[in-house]
Formats: C-alpha cells, structure tokens, sequence
C-alpha cells in the first residue's frame, strides 16, 4: 500500500469521524448527550505505602564506660593507654600503689561479691528468657501469642535480649577476673597493681588531673542519634525501622529505633521548643559508620504493603462518606462507595470498595456532567496508531476496526 493511498483512506476516516459525531450530537435525543467523557483515567494496581519522617542525625558510640579511683588505700601511679588506643578485655589500663594491703582488699572483695550477685541474677533471667523462647508455638498469630512474650513479641526480640544479655555477663565476669588478680597480687605482697579493661572499646578520654572518672572508654559499636519535635516524638515508637543515609558514602543502611526518650533534651523554657533525642540501631554491623558521621535517616512510621493506592483527586468526599468513580466493563460510569487508609504523597491507599484490575476515573471532579450509570466514551490515542502497522493490515480491516470504534454504542 503506497504512502498516498494510506493518506487517503485516513483522511476519508477521520472526515467520516467528525461527520458522525456530529450526526450523534445534533440528533434529537441522541445517546450522545447521555454520555460522558473520560481522558484521564488508570487501573486499579497494588503499590506499598511509606509514611517517612527525615531528620538529620549523628552516629556516636553506643554505649561509653567510666572507671573511677578510689584514693582511700592507694595512690595513682600512671596510665598505661593514651586517648585513641583500643582496648580489649584484660588490656592494662593504670597502675596504683597500694597504701593500705587490707582496707583494699576488703574494698576489691566487696566488688567481687557484688558483681557476682549481678551475674547470678543476669543468669537467672537468661534461664528465664530461654523458657519462654521454648514455650512459644512455631507457628502462632499475634492474637493467640502466650501473655508473657507480648513484651518481647516475637522469637528473634527474644534471641536478640539473650544475646545482649549473655555480652552483660561476659563483661561482670572480666571484671571480676581483673579484681581477683588485684587480690592474689594483694596476697603476694605486691604494692602496685594493675586495672585492666573488661570489654573492648576506644579510650575516649583519660583525666591526667586524677579526677573522677579517671578513664572513659567509648564502645566499638555505634547508633545515630537525632532530636524530634514535639509533634514528632507523638508519631515515633521503638521498633520502628529506619533507613539511613550517610552524607559522605552517600550509602543506605537499614536501622531500628531502639530508644524514644519521654523526657526533653533540656530543661524545658516557654520561651524554646522542646526537643526529645531518640537512638538508632544500625542493622549492619559489618558496614558501621564512624561515631561523628553526620547522616540523613528516614523513620517509617506508617507502611501498607501491596495496598491499592490511587491519586488523592480521584477520591470524592460526601460529608463522611467517600467515593470513587469506576469504569464498568459495560461501559459506564460507577459511583462507588470506598473505605481508604494510609495517605502518602498525594496517593491514599484504597481498603474496601474496589478491586485490582478495575478502572477508575483520576480526576472526576473534571468531567463534566459526570452522572451515576452513565455511559462513557474516552478519546482516541493517536500515539497507538502505527503507520507501519496500519500498512500490514488489509484495507477492509481498517476500515471494519475504526468503523467500530467510532458507531458502537454499548
């Protein structure tokens, strides 16, 4: 078929395009007033919806430890680690020069008594930890989930506090190894002893005034810490996860909310906001940032997996009654009681009243005339018509496939 023929037969249709509607229209009573017209409508699809709230933030150490000098029955002697020096349990940390053998000794075996209690205890909760990871079901909804695990929630929370719980112990027991060492040095007669470190860390800061704490180690493991508003603070609970992006490595890292302050940052003033610090878990231990890094972290604080979402235009409200208009497969126009949920970005998640598939009119509040049950035409999409392809089809085909498009009336 040459190029002046095809130019041809599409001229003659789209004069007998325009000729025919315009029949439909003048025509007394004709179908055509009836109808509406729809050029901006979508399909019903599912989608997940993230309610974000972004903060800036600061990774710092999760945890710093503090280690005091009793000069009752001794005197300092000198530190044996320099700021910046890491540390491992039993690294050597200062030496002290004994002044009273037994007023000292009863001193270091009173701690050793007490940290024993505590590890008792720690062990006592473990074996109870332990018990109730053993009576939850292996599979359970959280409605039938026993009483006692509510708190902790699911088995992992509880292999998680195990494990926290089994490093506590870990750290008491090095310390009680350093102090016992102190008290057999005690008994040979030895005048200066060493204090060594019960966990691994970075010496943060050492206080060469001999003023308490004489020694400040910061812990290897790290947390981002930010401050939230007022309102802010109301939407954030612990558990809830975080994406978090570091301004130099421009890296995404999964975290966890772990701490949610109920208390303000400082002493509260009429005159200032109130900002309360909330803690950040990093998931991924092997990929940590620096304590000091400045980062960018995104809490999610609402989120509807596979949810039907649609523009927030194509909602239509009635006092408290919401609707959407659908695109029936008998070609009409459907008012539609809906049920929505989550509102993100100018897309609302859909709950009840629809289904995937369907098809809905975007911004009905755009159609004119737009009537329950009527029918509905939409406009011919020139960019889907192909030359190339018209040119593989036989002229009575064409001719037969736009004829229909253009007279049938449903």
């Amino acid at each position: 078929m040459n190029k002046k023929r095809v130019f041809y037969i599409i001229l003659t249709l789209i004069i007998l395009f325009t000729g025919t509607n315009i029949y439909f229209i003048e025509k007394a009573n004709s179908k055509v007033e009836r109808e509406v017209r729809v050029s901006n409508w979508n399909m019903f699809k599912q989608d997940d919806l993230e309610k974000n709230l972004t903060k800036s933030g600061v990774v710092t150490s999760a945890e710093e430890t503090y280690l005091y000098f009793n000069d009752e029955f001794g005197s300092f002697t000198k530190f044996l680690v320099k700021e910046g020096d890491e540390v491992k349990a039993g690294t050597p940390l200062y030496e002290y020069e004994v002044t009273d053998f037994t007023g000292q000794k009863d001193v270091l075996e009173s701690e050793v008594d007490q940290l024993e209690d505590e590890i008792d205890s720690i062990e006592d909760n473990i074996s109870d930890l332990e018990g109730l990871e053993g009576s939850l079901p292996s599979t359970y909804d959280e409605e039938e989930m026993p009483l006692e695990a509510s708190a902790l929630e699911t088995e992992y929370d509880i292999k998680k506090e195990i494990a926290s719980r089994e490093l506590e112990m870990d750290r008491l027991e090095n310390q009680v190894d350093s102090l016992e060492r102190q008290i057999s040095d005690l008994e040979s007669y030895e005048t200066t002893l060493t204090v060594e470190s019960s966990g691994e860390g970075i010496i943060k800061e050492l206080s060469h005034a001999v003023q308490n704490p004489l020694i400040t180690i910061a812990s290897n493991s790290t947390l981002v810490t930010t401050d939230l508003t007022e309102k802010e603070i109301m939407e954030v609970e612990e558990n809830m996860n975080v994406n978090v992006q570091s301004e130099v490595e421009k890296k995404t890292q999964k975290g966890l909310v772990t701490g949610v302050s109920s208390l303000p940052k400082r002493d509260p003033h009429l005159e200032t906001d109130s900002m309360y610090p909330i803690e950040i878990k990093l998931q991924d231990e092997e990929n940590k940032l620096l304590p000091g890094h400045h980062v960018f972290v995104s809490i999610i604080t609402d989120e509807v997996k596979n949810a039907l979402a649609v523009p927030v235009t194509a909602i239509e409200k009635s006092g408290s009654k919401k609707h959407i208009w659908v695109l029936t497969e008998k070609g009409t126009v459907k008012k539609r009681a809906v049920e929505t949920g989550l509102q993100v970005d100018g897309m609302i998640q859909i709950k009840s009243g629809v289904k995937a598939g369907e098809y809905y009119i975007v911004n009905p509040g755009l159609v004119p005339a737009l009537r329950n049950n009527a029918s509905f035409i939409t406009a011919l999409d020139w960019d889907k018509i192909k030359l190339r392809d018209l040119k593989k089809m036989e002229q009575p085909d064409v001719l037969e496939n736009l004829l229909l498009g253009i007279l049938e009336r449903k």
